[in-house]
């Protein structure tokens, strides 16, 4: 513990302040070294370098089509419906049509989906949304 004392000159206060908060933000990053990698059977997610790799393989993805699997893989089991995906990635609300919502979840499972047409990483509720597969949380 760092005690300042008013007997102590501005400029030893403030260099003690500024060594504490350094030292602070280093803990902090410290303890949040791993907080930006989703794992996945199979799938690894992330989010600071924007990196999703597959089976040992980097996956391409648009600025869109990451946000989405990162909303959806954040919240493994949640079922978010076209319109708040939509107002959460697009951050604005949207009246018209959310095919390009289902758009963008195409092109995902294309991307890491073995079988596409099949999908075990994002799921469809239908009549609801999508979730991603809770049960491949590694």
């Amino acid at each position: 513990m760092l005690v300042l004392t008013f007997e102590d000159n501005e400029d030893d206060m403030m260099s003690h302040i500024l060594s504490l908060i350094n030292s602070r933000e280093e803990i902090i990053q410290m303890s949040g070294l791993n907080n930006h990698l989703l794992n996945f059977k199979g799938l690894m997610i992330d989010e600071v370098q924007r990196v999703i790799i597959r089976e040992s393989q980097e996956i391409e993805l648009t600025y869109t089509e990451f946000e989405i699997l990162k909303l959806l893989a954040k919240h493994p089991g949640i079922v978010f419906s076209k319109e708040q995906i939509y107002d959460i990635v697009w951050k604005e609300s949207y009246s018209g049509d959310y095919n390009i919502v289902m758009s963008h979840i195409r092109n995902i499972r294309e991307k890491i989906e073995d079988n596409p047409s099949k999908p075990i990483y994002i799921q469809t509720v239908w009549g609801v949304g999508y979730r991603f597969n809770k049960n491949l949380i590694a």
